[in-house]
């Protein structure tokens, strides 16, 4: 082995770096052996956007009316949805803590090679590699002598920003016998990523960690004067780190579960308004004219619409044909997405047309047809389960930010730091934990 992967891998296991495998075997978080290049101009625009795109996705998740206009006629042929917005009618919005993550590809225009940022989603719900992207962080400033960036490698202290926001929350929801209560899956591959978060808020600001299925909190939580009450503690906050996908919900406990989480008076992270707000229909709808000017100033607006693409209804006329018949006439221009989370959900060529043909049109209002983002590549060493690969790649730049509305107002609202994945340029989905990519850092030029 190249003494400089040896030595990156030996690293990234002495400092916490790990994931389980898809057999429950520890080993190394895939990384990237030399960072993304970034020029600065692009890197504020990201990181400056985020603030604005959580208070847009605040105000959509309060706005009932609007998440109830369009996300019902997907709920009639989308169970989990339709299950989701139930809850969302029965239960009361009050506070919420957002820790969002807002992915972007970097595309050039043709003629004259400008790069663009071009907005993937936002995501609402589980956002994970808080730990591990701070771990990235530190093994390219330890591998900095042996690879150089040929820039400015981007701080990232995506762990101890998150920590110091939900310690913040709990400290406002003051109550004694105070905890966090983090909603997981069973035999969770990034379980280090999540236990870096737990140990972070102990060891920073003695708040303890509950490590809980949806199933295990309706068998033990309790609400008592609008408290979440487990094992003799109050829940603070609520964080979720599963319920992003129908398999957390094997069983109608684990839907008690969620709704007796969403019933409590516990700050929730997020609130199940936030977590539809995320839905890939919201993101189509607040890219169409007039819907972004509903919640914030025309120069925020136009700002963020400077990252959108066409994003489509199957059904929906486009310049004189209907979306899903261009996406059939040149399926590699067009990507199919479902309303999930967690990396492998998506429609590409020709399973794309094949699935699109066996859809009733009511099963249509399901999927949104999106265009797909051409990026540059570069060619970079990838390194997975101790073993390199120097390849074609591309790089997805996630920018995490975090907010609290106690209701009224928001007591805080800020950039926190980045995710970079980097993948194989033939390669379609981009989730570590799915097995798509590497986790990789910013380097600033």
């Amino acid at each position: 082995m190249d003494n400089r992967i040896s030595e990156a891998v030996d690293f990234a296991l002495t400092t916490g770096l790990i994931k389980y495998n898809t057999e429950f075997k520890l080993t190394h978080a895939p990384f990237c052996l030399s960072p993304f290049s970034i020029n600065d101009g692009l890197n504020r625009f990201l990181s400056g956007s985020t603030p604005v795109f959580n208070e847009l996705m605040v105000k959509v998740g309060a706005d009932r009316d609007f998440i109830r206009q369009h996300l019902e006629p997907v709920a009639a042929t989308d169970g989990f949805i339709r299950r989701l917005l139930a809850i969302y009618s029965e239960t009361e919005l009050s506070h919420h803590l957002q820790l969002s993550r807002n992915d972007f590809l970097i595309s050039a225009d043709h003629e004259t090679g400008k790069l663009y940022p071009r907005q993937v989603e936002f995501n609402t719900i589980s956002n994970s590699f808080l730990f591990l992207t701070q771990r990235m962080y530190g093994l390219h400033r330890h591998m900095s002598a042996f690879v150089p960036c040929g820039g400015r490698l981007a701080e990232n202290n995506t762990l101890d920003e998150a920590v110091a926001a939900m310690a913040e929350v709990v400290k406002y929801y003051d109550t004694p016998k105070a905890c966090v209560l983090m909603v997981v899956q069973d035999r969770e591959q990034n379980l280090f990523d999540q236990r870096g978060v737990e140990y972070a808020l102990w060891e920073e600001f003695k708040i303890p960690t509950l490590r809980l299925t949806l199933e295990q909190v309706a068998e033990k939580g309790t609400l008592k004067e609008g408290h979440l009450v487990v094992d003799d503690k109050i829940a603070a906050l609520v964080y979720f780190r599963a319920g992003y996908t129908p398999n957390d919900y094997q069983s109608e406990l684990s839907w008690e579960g969620r709704t007796l989480i969403e019933k409590s008076s516990a700050v929730k992270c997020p609130s199940i308004g936030m977590q539809l707000a995320g839905a890939k229909k919201i993101q189509q709808i607040l890219a169409k004219p007039g819907h972004l000017e509903r919640y914030l100033s025309t120069d925020q607006a136009d700002s963020l619409k400077s990252t959108f693409v066409g994003m489509y209804d199957l059904n929906e006329n486009v310049d004189g044909e209907t979306a899903s018949d261009l996406a059939k006439a040149a399926p590699h221009k067009y990507v199919l997405k479902p309303q999930r989370e967690g990396g492998g959900n998506n429609l590409y060529d020709q399973e794309m047309v094949t699935e699109i043909n066996k859809m009733t049109e009511e099963q249509q209002k399901a999927y949104v047809l999106m265009e797909r983002i051409f990026t540059p590549g570069e060619s970079s060493v990838l390194v997975v389960d101790r073993v390199a690969e120097e390849t074609e790649t591309v790089s997805e730049v996630g920018r995490y930010g975090a907010c609290f509305h106690d209701g009224e107002s928001f007591r805080f609202n800020k950039d926190i730091g980045y995710l970079v994945r980097t993948k194989s340029s033939d390669q379609n989905e981009g989730g570590v934990c799915a097995g798509y990519a590497c986790l990789n850092s910013l380097c600033v030029g």
